[in-house]
């Protein structure tokens, strides 16, 4: 980032507690053949476009091709004056945004070819114009893996600062490796007899699908005589077929440990307990109810497969997405170890299956089918019993679109709902207290870096930043900025400030969490939109003073317009002093609002494809209800028969779309309430659907011949 045209590193402030939260995310494996990706450049064709002096324009780029992304950068020509005036965003089909580079260049001119690729060796922000080459955008393109590159990118370039300066965006387009699989292997098939003594008219098969290995891959500390959990969520919906467990775990006595699988659902499986005798450490070891041998006739460190001591098979038709715990305990004294990793391989039920019968060996005259379906078995009915019949299956894989994340849902349509902070969706003030619905505007993303963030000052030892901390945010939330006058001398009157724009249209009231730092006294802090000062506080002396949930009446504002966080010295002299703010967050217009619907993106699939099943997560209390409705690409009429589908109360509820016949739609999900005390929630919602690209060849043909 830049600050003017120098760029700046904020020093380490001693009085600050800067944490990293790692987060381990699941590693998923699939034992399907990938053969090489496919890369291709796709071009925006509305360019070129006139980039307005102090103002926004977009781009958008429409890819019709399908498929998971492996790698994606970004080719940019631009001609500007001034670089550094440039804010330069990709936001993907699902609403994902991606800062390519804000302000940076200094006061080089424009971009020749730029290509903004996460494995370049040098940073944008180290560059200058006019940037012939490749270069690491400031954010993450990484954040775009295993997403669909189906659907209408945009590219959003804004000149943030001097209405003389205008510039020209030229073209632009986006280089994409995505995945392409190999079709499913043909299923195997057999016959057999329904009837003894009648003909074969039963053909089942082999599972052409795949296992997948789901892991954790962050090792945890398993404690002497206590017990840990470590979890593992899997974003994946189905219903498993078969489910194995794998453990890495490092322990000088086996025996003093009992490990226990808990499913989304609560489901307890017992895997082991005091097993292994005096021997150590579990080597990668696999746990199956279908294994020859039990694990309590293994050794240690038991490298291969075992059956558990509890029954795996228990989870056999439970739905596999939701969080997965692992909880492990050390019964004994003397000795610790180290859970290194875990994983459930599981196999659900995502292939399809179409069984045809004929009468004659080329299968010119097909009789009968059995549809698309998800058993491993059929039963052809009325069949002559004197002619001679031809079977065989074709197979489909399942593809899944889910929406669980408060990121998923805050690119959709919100009307009287919410976003918690865990992806749920609620009732706007429903249960709360009485602020309204949380607009979430100001927890933006360039709170939730630890890089120094665009400010002003009118010194230049003044450092403005974004940062998290855990000295002052004592309510759970991270994402805050701090002004903070660092050991040097100021004039009464040197400031320091950071600004955001807002969207203040229905936002009735701004929350934050105020603290001086140090020498707080120092200092004054003032809150603005705009030009207009709405809130300001002296600081006080101490090392830490914070204030919670400080609350401002901000309904006389509308439009966009920036939130100004500013620090001022109120003394002249040399001192060390700061300000800080936190939890950011605005809320529209308070009272309990009664119903609200949120919509979900839109999904497509292929003309010759299926949808299978759609599933959804949802809490509702008694006085309460939640429905959810499936409409069509545009509109708000849903789809009949598919319209107030109800929740379970509390859990999945499940809805087959094998007969909707559009291509595209959208889900729209319905909560009212007539208790004001609390409120329904929407955690998820998933949809599963066959993919006719991977489809496999026709599997070996079987016959049967009338009994004589």
């Amino acid at each position: 980032m830049k600050v003017g045209t120098r760029s700046f590193r904020a020093p380490a402030l001693g009085i600050l507690l800067i944490v990293l939260s790692c987060l381990a995310l699941p590693v998923c494996t699939e034992a399907q053949g990938i053969m090489a990706a496919h890369s291709k450049e796709y071009k925006s064709t509305d360019v070129p476009k006139e980039i307005p002096g102090k103002g926004t324009e977009t781009s958008t780029l429409t890819i019709a091709d399908a498929g998971p992304i492996v790698d994606l950068n970004v080719k940019l020509n631009i001609t500007h004056p001034y670089n550094a005036d440039l804010d330069v965003y990709l936001i993907a089909p699902d609403g994902t945004r991606v800062e390519l580079f804000t302000d940076a260049g200094s006061t080089s001119a424009n971009f020749e070819d730029t290509i903004l690729d996460d494995e370049a060796s040098q940073s944008i922000n180290d560059g200058e114009g006019p940037f012939a080459g490749s270069y690491r955008p400031e954010g993450s393109l990484a954040a775009l893996k295993t997403k669909n590159v189906l659907g209408t990118w945009t590219l959003e370039v804004t000149d943030d600062w001097s209405v003389n300066r205008a510039g020209t965006l030229n073209s632009w387009s986006l280089i994409v490796e995505t995945e392409v699989q190999e079709p499913l292997p043909a299923p195997v098939i057999h016959v057999r007899q329904s009837v003894p003594g009648g003909i074969f008219d039963t053909v089942y098969w082999d599972d052409a699908g795949a296992a997948k290995e789901h892991q954790s891959a962050v090792a945890v500390p398993i404690p002497d005589k206590g017990t840990v959990t470590a979890t593992l969520v899997v974003e994946d919906a189905g219903l498993i077929d078969d489910l194995n467990v794998k453990l890495d775990i490092t322990h000088g006595l086996d025996s003093d440990l009992d490990v226990f699988l808990i499913a989304p659902d609560g489901t307890r499986v017992e895997l082991f307990t005091d097993v292994g005798g005096l021997g150590d450490n579990f080597a990668d070891t696999i746990l199956d109810s279908d294994a020859d041998l039990p694990l309590t006739e293994g050794s240690a460190p038991f490298a291969g497969t075992y059956r558990p001591e509890g029954n795996l098979s228990d989870l056999v038709g439970k739905d596999v997405h939701g969080t997965w715990t692992l909880e492990v305990t050390d019964d004994s004294a003397l000795s610790s170890g180290t859970l290194n990793h875990w994983s459930v391989i599981v196999d659900v039920s995502d292939t399809l299956y179409c069984a045809e019968c004929a009468t004659d060996a080329g299968f010119a005259t097909v009789i009968a089918d059995s549809g698309w379906i998800t058993g491993k078995s059929h039963t052809f009915t009325d069949l002559d019993p004197n002619q001679e019949h031809w079977y065989r299956v074709k197979a489909r894989p399942m593809e899944m679109w889910s929406q669980t994340s408060e990121s998923d849902f805050a690119t959709d349509t919100l009307t009287h709902t919410q976003t918690t902070s865990d992806g749920n969706v609620v009732l706007a003030g429903g249960g709360g207290d009485g602020l309204g619905p949380k607009v979430s505007v100001i927890q933006d993303p360039s709170f939730e870096t630890l890089d120094p963030w665009w400010g002003y000052r009118t010194n230049p030892d003044i450092v403005v930043g974004a940062v998290k901390n855990t000295i002052w945010a004592t309510d759970g939330q991270w994402a805050g900025c701090v002004v903070y006058f660092y050991e040097s001398f100021y004039n009464k009157g040197n400031y320091g400030y950071l600004w955001q724009p807002v969207n203040w249209t229905g936002v009735s009231t701004l929350r934050f969490d105020y603290a001086s730092i140090f020498f707080g006294s120092c200092l004054k802090a003032s809150v603005l939109i705009g030009d207009v000062e709405i809130w300001s506080a002296n600081g006080t002396d101490g090392f830490v003073t914070p204030h919670l949930d400080v609350t401002v009446d901000v309904s006389a504002f509308s439009g966009t317009q920036p939130l100004v966080f500013k620090a001022e010295a109120l003394v002249t002299g040399r001192f060390d002093s700061g300000i800080a703010w936190d939890n950011l967050r605005t809320y529209g217009p308070g009272g309990h609002d009664p119903s609200g619907t949120v919509v979900s993106t839109a999904i497509s699939i292929g003309a010759e494809d299926t949808w299978d099943l759609l599933r959804f997560n949802a809490t509702a209390p008694t006085g309460t209800t939640l429905t959810v409705d499936v409409l069509p690409a545009t509109g708000s009429t849903p789809i009949e028969p598919w319209r107030n589908i109800p929740s379970a109360g509390d859990g999945v509820a499940a809805m087959g779309l094998s007969d909707l016949a559009d291509r595209t739609i959208r889900l729209g999900a319905n909560l009212s309430t007539s208790n004001p005390s609390v409120t329904p929630a929407l955690h998820d919602w998933s949809l599963t659907y066959s993919d006719a690209a991977r489809q496999s060849a026709w599997s070996n043909v079987e016959s049967s011949v009338p009994p004589k």
